[in-house]
C-alpha cells in the first residue's frame, strides 16, 4: 500500500505500527510525527490512508481528519478514553489493545474505500509553471550558489510560508533578480 502514512507523536508507537504493517507486506509512503507533515504528504500523494494516534505534535486526530476531509481516511489507534474525543466522517477508530486481525480487517476496508472514493491524482503543474520554477531555481543556483535541491527547498518553503503556489513564488524570485 503505497498511499499509507503512519503518524504518531510517540516514536516508539510509530515504530511498532510500522513494523506491524511492514511485516504484513505494506510499505507506507511516509512516517510523520506532526499533522502538518501528514497534510503535506497526503496532498503530494493525492489521497491516502493515515494510521495515527489520538494526538500528534501539533494537532489532534480530529483536527487532522477535518483538514484532510475528502482526501484521506484516518485510522486512529488509541485508548478507548481518547477515542471518545475523536470525531470525523473520514475517521475510523480502533481501541488499544488491538488484535492483528481487527487491525488488518479495518485497514483492508479503508484501503477499498480509499481506492474507490478518494483517489485523486496529485495536481500536475502546467508546462508554463514548470518553466517558471526551473528558471527561478536556475537564478537561485547562479546568484546564491545554491544546489538544485536547496533552491527547490527554498521555493517550497517560501511558498508554504506565504500561502502561495510554487509557480507564484518562482515568479516573485524571477522578478526580484531580473529588474
Amino acid at each position: 500500500m503505497d498511499r499509507m502514512v503512519v503518524a504518531f507523536a510517540n516514536e516508539e508507537a510509530q515504530r511498532r505500527i510500522l513494523r506491524l504493517v511492514e511485516a504484513h507486506g505494506y510499505s507506507p509512503a511516509a512516517c510523520c510525527t506532526a499533522g502538518a507533515e501528514v497534510i503535506r504528504t497526503v496532498r503530494k500523494l493525492g489521497s491516502a490512508i493515515v494510521v495515527c494516534g489520538f494526538k500528534l505534535r501539533d494537532m489532534t486526530a480530529g483536527d487532522l481528519a477535518a483538514d484532510l476531509h475528502g482526501t484521506a481516511v484516518l485510522l486512529v489507534v488509541s485508548s478507548a478514553a481518547n477515542l471518545d474525543f475523536c470525531e470525523g466522517e473520514n475517521l475510523h477508530k480502533l481501541a488499544t489493545p488491538i488484535s492483528r486481525s481487527d487491525f488488518f480487517a479495518t485497514l483492508d476496508l479503508l484501503r477499498q474505500f480509499e481506492e474507490k472514493h478518494l483517489h485523486h491524482p496529485p495536481p500536475k503543474r502546467r508546462e508554463a509553471e514548470q518553466a517558471l520554477i526551473r528558471r527561478a531555481k536556475e537564478l537561485l543556483m547562479d546568484v546564491n550558489r545554491m544546489t538544485e535541491s536547496e533552491a527547490h527547498r527554498f521555493l517550497q518553503k517560501r511558498s508554504m510560508d506565504a500561502g502561495l503556489k510554487m509557480a507564484e513564488t518562482a515568479q516573485i524570485v524571477i522578478d526580484s533578480y531580473t529588474r
